[in-house]
C-alpha cells in the first residue's frame, strides 16, 4: 500500500504547482485501492475510509504535519480523529492557486473546502472581472472569494447556515478583502426564496454559481433533491442572468449521469425561455482520477 501512496504522491508533484499546497493525494480506485482516500491540507493528512481504517498509512514515510482519520458514513458524520501530530491544531490556513482558505481538520462533513472544485474556482476567477456574481449554496464562500479576487463588481453569497457565511467572511479577510464593503453581500436562507426575491427586485447577475448538495432543506419547498429539483433551480436562476452572462452548474450526485444532468440544465433554461449560446462539460480536476462523480457544466447565455 505504501508503494501505491508513494506513486500517487509523485504523480501529484507532476501536476500541481507551488501555488497550491492542498490536494487529493490518494483517490481510491483511481490510485489502486477503493477503500480509502487521502486529502492533504498544507501538509496535514486526512484519511477518509469506507470500512476498516487503513493502518499501514501511518507507516508511510512521506513527510506530514499531522495525520487524521475519518470514517465515511452518510448516516453518521463523525468528526475526524487525530492519530499523529498536535490534535489541538485543527484550524489551519491552506493555499490554492495562491488563494488562502481556512479549513478545520476535525469537523465531520467537509473541512471547509471541496478540493474537487479547484479548476472551477480558477475559471470563476478568470471570468468574473467587472460583473456581478451570485454564489448559491455558497458554503464557506470559496467561489465568492475568487470572484472578488478576479475583479467582480459585486459578490452575493447565499447559504442556509450563518456559521458558514461567517466562515466565508473569514476567507475574504485571509485574502485581504473587507467582507463588509458594499459590494459583498451575505444572504442567509433558502436559495429558492432568495432567487424569487431577486427576480421581483429585478436584480441581474453576469455570473451565477449553482453547486448544491445532493439533498438539503429548502425552506417552504421542504427538501431539495438534485435528482428531482435541479431543472427548477436552473429555471429560477436563469431569470437573473444578464445577456451574455454565464452559469456554472455542478452536481456530485453519483446517481445522476452526465447526460441526464446536461439534459436537466437544458430543460431548466428552456423553461425560463433563455437561449443557450454554449454548454460545455468540464472534466474533474486531475488529482481526482477515480470515480467521475462531479459533473460541472459551463453555460453561456445569449
Amino acid at each position: 500500500m505504501n508503494n501505491q501512496i508513494n506513486t500517487a504522491f509523485l504523480k501529484r508533484k507532476e501536476i500541481l504547482s507551488e501555488a497550491t499546497d492542498s490536494f487529493r493525494l490518494f483517490d481510491g480506485i483511481g490510485d489502486g485501492n477503493s477503500d480509502f482516500f487521502i486529502d492533504v491540507f498544507a501538509g496535514h493528512w486526512l484519511v477518509s475510509y469506507l470500512d476498516k481504517e487503513p493502518e499501514s498509512v501511518a507507516k508511510c514515510e512521506l513527510p506530514r504535519e499531522s495525520l487524521w482519520f475519518k470514517k465515511l458514513d452518510k448516516n453518521n458524520k463523525e468528526s475526524a480523529r487525530c492519530e499523529e501530530g498536535d490534535s489541538s491544531n485543527t484550524q489551519i490556513t491552506i493555499r490554492e492557486n495562491n488563494v488562502r482558505y481556512l479549513v478545520d481538520l476535525k469537523i465531520g462533513y467537509s473541512q471547509g473546502i471541496f478540493l474537487d472544485q479547484r479548476d472551477n474556482r480558477f475559471e470563476v476567477r478568470a471570468r468574473s472581472s467587472g460583473i456581478r456574481i451570485l454564489n448559491c449554496f455558497s458554503y464557506t464562500c470559496a467561489f465568492s472569494v475568487v470572484a472578488a479576487l478576479g475583479g467582480a463588481a459585486s459578490t452575493t453569497s447565499i447559504d442556509l447556515s450563518n456559521s458558514y457565511l461567517e466562515w466565508g467572511k473569514s476567507n475574504f479577510e485571509l485574502n485581504g478583502i473587507d467582507p463588509n464593503q458594499d459590494e459583498h453581500y451575505f444572504c442567509r436562507g433558502d436559495v429558492f426564496e432568495w432567487l424569487r426575491q431577486f427576480r421581483k427586485k429585478q436584480r441581474k447577475f453576469g455570473g451565477i454559481i449553482l453547486d448544491p448538495p445532493s439533498f438539503s432543506r429548502a425552506g417552504k419547498q421542504g427538501v431539495f433533491s438534485a435528482e428531482k429539483d435541479y431543472s427548477s433551480l436552473v429555471t429560477e436562476a436563469a431569470h437573473l442572468i444578464e445577456r451574455g452572462g454565464w452559469v456554472l452548474a455542478s452536481c456530485n450526485h453519483r446517481g445522476i449521469s452526465s447526460e441526464k444532468f446536461g439534459n436537466e440544465l437544458i430543460i431548466g433554461m428552456d423553461n425560463a425561455r433563455r437561449n443557450i449560446k454554449t454548454i460545455n462539460q468540464k472534466p474533474m480536476t486531475s488529482d481526482f482520477p477515480g470515480d467521475d462523480y462531479l459533473k460541472s457544466f459551463w453555460i453561456e447565455i445569449e
